[in-house]
């Protein structure tokens, strides 16, 4: 295993000086967000290119690339194009993606349908580059449960159609486990989320949080799990926090 760092954790920063922290931390790699100001909304060569050179001077790797195509969009077919090719530039061979535009139980037939059609064909085209696709678990998403998800991958029916887990906020530290039971041998990447109670969204250390990040990373070596334990949002958007929480998910490598 490894430990990562989501640039959008200090999206008020620029890139580079996001990768100064990465470095700073000790982290082994990073994942790029796929919004300004870190990488344009319209695939920019030249730019991209030049922020994977600087990624790579600072030795560290791209875990995955924070994409936000999402099949239910009007703009997915751009959004599939832009994705491979940014995730080329980076060298990864994975892209975290989006998807859909409400919760699992909210969509209709029609949203399921177009979400799990795109998808088998992004993953087509991502399989051609060598490339795997990382729907990420969100709240308000299709993958905001183990149910959705599981529904999605099943739908899709792609080898390199896989999982980011995190815990949802609102969940018990039990049923965070009881999801993660559910849905570990499809889990390629983790964002490490903790709070400090049920229900809420206020930030926690990794280590302090509701979660029990040692129990998440036990389970998740019993199906093999061998990639990246990543920090996506920091506590207070403090240094300190961040220097803390890649500690501790060093510690769990």
């Amino acid at each position: 295993m490894k430990t990562g760092l989501c640039t959008i954790a200090f999206r008020d920063r620029p890139f580079e000086a996001v990768l100064d922290l990465a470095v700073a931390a000790g982290f082994d790699g990073v994942e790029p967000w796929g919004k300004p100001d870190h990488l344009p909304a319209v695939y920019d060569a030249g730019y991209t290119r030049q922020m994977a050179e600087a990624v790579r001077s600072h030795g560290l790797e791209v875990s995955q690339f924070g994409s936000y195509a999402n099949p239910t969009s009007q703009a997915f077919e751009q959004e599939m194009e832009d994705a491979i090719r940014i995730a080329r530039d980076f060298e990864t061979d994975k892209i975290r993606v989006w998807v859909g535009n409400t919760g699992s139980a909210e969509a209709d037939a029609g949203q399921w349908e177009k979400a799990i059609s795109g998808f088998r064909v992004f993953a087509d085209r991502a399989g051609d580059a060598g490339m795997m696709l990382v729907v990420e678990m969100h709240n308000g998403r299709l993958s905001d449960t183990a149910k959705g998800c599981l529904r999605l991958i099943d739908g899709v029916d792609r080898s390199n159609f896989r999982m980011n887990f995190q815990p949802m906020y609102h969940d018990t530290p039990e049923e965070v486990m009881e999801t993660l039971r559910q849905v570990a041998t499809y889990v390629t990447t983790v964002h490490a989320q903790n709070y400090v109670a049920t229900g809420s969204n206020e930030r926690a250390l990794i280590e302090q949080g509701l979660v029990d990040y040692r129990a998440v990373v036990e389970e998740l070596k019993q199906v093999g799990f061998d990639g990246y334990l990543e920090v996506e949002f920091v506590k207070e958007d403090s240094e300190a926090a961040l220097k803390a929480d890649a500690t501790f998910l060093r510690t769990l490598c």
